[in-house]
């Protein structure tokens, strides 16, 4: 019996919502899978800390973060040392860091840099060369930390020379549009979950730490120096390809988490998309072909449903519809589970049904304007924040 083409054609339209469902079913068994490796306690020999905090004219938002940086609460026996490094501000943060300094506290280190060039570099390394200590805990100055936060991520770092080498946290935009909070968790349960496969490929040097030993031992950010970006996911790549275990780990309270402030406008978030995108031709041959395939398959999804409700399928115009119906519930379900790990609320993944296409398309815009003009690596003073 000859198999009837048109069943074929039908049958063929659900493919891209098969692939969309196991390839979330993948990540969400492999999150599911990180307490094993994320819940990783070092006994801490070494109880001492650098907290590393860069600002380019960025003094309201550093005003702003510093009685919460400042403030992080470390057990007794832990010794902590601030490290602030002005990149090249105009601002007025020279003279506001300097007042700072002048009140004589020992364990606060501000180092002022020149800028020369985009990105920030330059400046973070400056800030973990001037580090006293090994363990190193970084955020920016647009964060929100909890007064647990840099203890939670100091800890789990393993002794020296031991795994877990690196720890990755998640900083998610507090409030902002939906659009924007959808993207950043599809993006940080993504990293996430592949880290947790043991395939680490990316941070957020919002909330990040790693040994100053380990980051000397492979060489800084010399592998990506030429780039304004990479800081924080290409050093991440450089650190697993040098044997280096990097660790998922999310924040269980809002005491430990690192929330960063949103993009203040839809330009705004159009530019971090596409710095963060400007890097991307660094990652390794898999992680491109993985995530442009993850990219591609919400598109064709929606294409094929739309083509089911066309008429254009003689018979079976049911299959692209339904399975486009289960796709979206699974990734639904996925990232709502994801959401409540991360303190958040369920309907933060709920979005994925409506918002997933919405975001393809800006992301397929923000990587078309990537091949026309460079992104613009110079922050502006926001709007200072209550």
């Amino acid at each position: 019996m000859t198999p009837d083409p048109d069943w074929i054609a039908a049958v063929g339209t659900a493919i891209p919502a098969s692939l969309r469902m196991a390839w979330d079913i993948s990540l969400a068994a492999a999150w599911r899978n990180r307490a094993v490796l994320s819940d990783v306690s070092s006994n801490c020999e070494d109880r001492s800390a650098t907290l590393i905090l860069c600002a380019h004219n960025d003094l309201d938002a550093l005003q702003n973060i510093w009685p919460m940086w400042r403030s992080q609460q470390f057990p007794d026996g832990w010794t902590v040392q601030w490290v602030v490094v002005n990149d090249g501000s105009k601002d007025g943060t020279r003279d506001w860091l300097d007042s700072k300094v002048a009140s004589g506290d020992p364990d606060l280190t501000v180092v002022h840099h020149e800028k020369v060039r985009p990105g920030k570099k330059s400046a973070l390394s400056l800030g973990i060369k001037a580090a006293r200590y090994d363990r190193l805990v970084l955020t920016d100055a647009d964060c929100l930390p909890g007064t647990q936060w840099a203890y939670n991520m100091a800890k789990k770092l393993g002794s020296k020379g031991e795994s877990p080498h690196v720890i990755l946290g998640f900083s998610l935009p507090k409030n902002g549009s939906a659009l924007m909070a959808f993207d950043a968790l599809r993006i940080a349960w993504q990293y996430g979950s592949q880290a947790a496969k043991g395939r680490a490929y990316m941070g957020v040097g919002r909330n990040l730490a790693y040994r100053r030993s380990d980051w000397l031992q492979i060489g800084g950010f010399d592998g990506h120096k030429d780039l304004a970006g990479g800081d924080d996911d290409l050093f991440v790549q450089s650190a697993v390809s040098h044997g280096l275990h990097c660790v998922p780990m999310a924040s269980t309270s809002r005491e430990k988490a690192c929330p960063t402030r949103p993009a203040t406008s839809f330009n705004d978030a159009i530019q971090r998309k596409r710095r963060h995108i400007s890097t991307s031709p660094r990652y390794g041959g898999w992680f491109r072909l993985l995530l442009a395939a993850d990219a591609v398959l919400d598109p064709l999804v929606v294409s094929m449903a739309a083509i089911g409700c066309s008429g254009l399928l003689h018979i079976g115009g049911w299959i692209p519809i339904l399975s486009a119906g289960l796709a979206m519930t699974v990734r639904s379900a996925t990232l709502s589970t994801f959401a409540r790990d991360l303190s958040l609320p369920r309907s933060a993944g709920t979005s994925a049904i409506w918002l997933g296409p919405l975001r393809w398309g800006i992301l397929f815009g923000a990587t078309l304007l990537n091949f026309t003009t460079s992104p613009k690596w110079t922050q502006r003073a926001p709007t200072k924040r209550s």
